[in-house]
């Protein structure tokens, strides 16, 4: 089974072309990072796909990084999933692309108490907990949302290794990685499909509506 996968949650964006026999874990075919606007994600998915001389009907799955992260990133992300699944009817996974970053660390052979942080603006970041062994990785701390400075508090304290996407700029001993589309895949194709729809963006803030003001009629 030929699957597509991407994530448009950090920059740079990730695209990748992963091959499943039966029984057996996604292999990478191919899979490329690009930087810039999430208007380059379709793109980069065409660029890829002619190099690795698939035709698009041959993709059987898409998988989507559902961030937390750039939320226009996401939501073009999740528009491109839903537009492929209405043209071909293509199955949508998704996974959660803090979880990726843990499992590329996991990957690359980082071991130890690792924080992911994702920036979620207002002075606060995103931020999960994950312990990364030999025999693989856990999570041992839920996303959550917390100020920037309670976090800069706690790594004066504790004895973790910080990554995420633009970790640098809180963090500076921190270890620059961001979420892989391949990873992305590998965690999503463990989930049942639903509609495109049915996706949202990983987002901890409840939702505010504001109210207008009703209309006063003028009388003359």
């Amino acid at each position: 089974m030929k699957i597509l996968a991407w994530d448009g949650s950090a920059d740079p964006r990730s695209v990748a072309l992963l091959e499943q026999h039966a029984g057996a874990e996604p292999s990478v075919v191919m899979e490329t990072e690009v930087a810039g606007q999430s208007s380059a994600l379709l793109r980069v998915v065409e660029r890829i796909l002619r190099e690795a001389g698939w035709s698009p009907r041959e993709v059987r799955a898409l998988a989507v990084g559902l961030g937390p992260g750039s939320y226009t990133g996401i939501r073009a992300a999740l528009a491109l999933a839903q537009g492929w699944h209405l043209a071909r009817g293509v199955p949508v996974h998704g996974a959660g692309s803090v979880e990726a970053i843990a499992a590329r660390a996991w990957a690359a052979g980082w071991r130890g108490r690792t924080r992911v942080v994702v920036d979620a603006q207002r002075q606060e970041l995103y931020v999960a907990g994950f312990t990364l062994e030999e025999a693989g990785w856990r999570e041992v701390e839920p996303l959550r949302l917390e100020p920037v400075e309670t976090l800069q508090q706690m790594a004066d304290r504790a004895d973790w290794l910080w990554t995420g996407p633009e970790v640098n700029r809180w963090f500076p001993e921190g270890r620059v990685l961001g979420p892989s589309a391949a990873w992305v895949a590998r965690l999503a194709l463990r989930t049942e499909p639903r509609s495109p729809e049915a996706w949202e963006p990983i987002y901890l803030r409840p939702v505010q509506f504001v109210k207008t003001a009703p209309i006063r009629e003028i009388t003359r």
